[in-house]
């Protein structure tokens, strides 16, 4: 792939990936809270699911900018990839930060007691419930870095499996 200018190609890819990892880390900050504020989960939910179609919108706009003539699938796929990769490393700063320093485990507790309003349920097998105690101790584990490596580790299979299929809608065939 060549790119006339390598240096605003990655620059454009690194200011599109930050407004795209601003855009996760208030969906996580949602999540996080949701728990407490049931609304804020079907707020995450819309986030979440217009966020290929807000990465799209940017890469689109980088080809009408950038590339008169047309934008091919590779230079889509790799502006698409390294835009996830630094909105992926963003958000991940993000949700350490708040996990560690403004939650201080309230996600956590709030999840424990959840799931203990369930075991309080009359009518639930003994399988489920024993299910349900392990995922209680499985919660109550968890550090912050987990929690943050395992919504890392999500976050970069999105940046692998999301790029290539966005790359399809932003491509644009060259004029002879």
């Amino acid at each position: 792939m060549e790119q006339s200018k390598p240096t605003a190609f990655y620059q454009r890819a690194m200011r599109y990936g930050t407004y795209l990892g601003i855009i996760w880390a208030i969906m996580y900050i949602m999540v996080f809270n949701s728990l407490r504020i049931p609304f804020l989960g079907t707020a995450a939910s819309v986030l979440f699911i217009c966020s290929p179609f807000i990465a799209k919108r940017f890469a689109t706009k980088y080809r009408n900018e950038e590339y008169e003539s047309g934008m091919a699938f590779p230079q889509a796929w790799t502006f698409l990839f390294c835009t996830y990769l630094f909105a992926t490393l963003l958000s991940t700063f993000t949700n350490y930060i708040y996990l560690e320093f403004f939650d201080q485990g309230a996600f956590q507790m709030d999840a424990i007691n959840i799931y203990a309003e369930v075991l309080k349920t009359p009518g639930i097998d003994e399988a489920a419930r024993e299910q349900i105690k392990m995922i209680q101790e499985m919660i109550s584990q968890m550090s912050v870095r987990s929690m943050t490596i395992s919504l890392m580790n999500s976050n970069i299979f999105s940046s692998l499996v999301l790029p290539p299929v966005i790359a399809l809608f932003v491509r644009k065939k060259q004029l002879l």
